[in-house]
């Protein structure tokens, strides 16, 4: 099969689970999905679309959360599930904190709801490490 390709940019997407839709898009979004399809993710930052399926798409728009791979803002959020954000991270980073191990735990103790609460319907981790590389990197 085939890798799935966003329609708007083209770039691979990756399989979310229909919860993690249903959870994330706003009421009138909602009303317009039709729940049979197969959905996928795109992570592009350059892109507005969130969510697709072969006939339908879901833009930033219809989201009910801000998208961290979509909004380059400080305060965007990178850890749904512990409220962490850019700005948060790199300053628990600067504090010699290590929050990515903090969530590694949280996760380890399965107090994480990353499927209902992250649009990517997928752990973070890999965003907040991400995050952290490029504070360390730029210091």
């Amino acid at each position: 099969m085939a890798a799935m390709v966003c329609p708007a940019c083209h770039e691979p997407a990756r399989r979310v689970a229909l919860r993690t839709v249903k959870a994330m898009l706003t009421g009138a979004a909602l009303r317009r999905l039709r729940p049979d399809d197969d959905f996928h993710f795109c992570a592009s930052a350059d892109c507005d679309v969130v969510y697709f399926a072969p006939d339908q798409v879901f833009r930033v728009a219809d989201v009910r959360q801000r998208v961290f791979q979509k909004d380059p803002a400080g305060d965007a959020p990178v850890c749904y599930c512990f409220d962490w954000t850019r700005e948060s991270l790199v300053a628990a980073l600067h504090q010699g904190a290590r929050p990515d191990e903090d969530i590694e735990e949280q996760v380890r103790e399965r107090r994480c709801a990353c499927d209902l609460r992250n649009p990517q319907g997928a752990c973070c981790l890999g965003n907040v490490k991400a995050v952290l590389a490029n504070a360390r990197a730029s210091s």
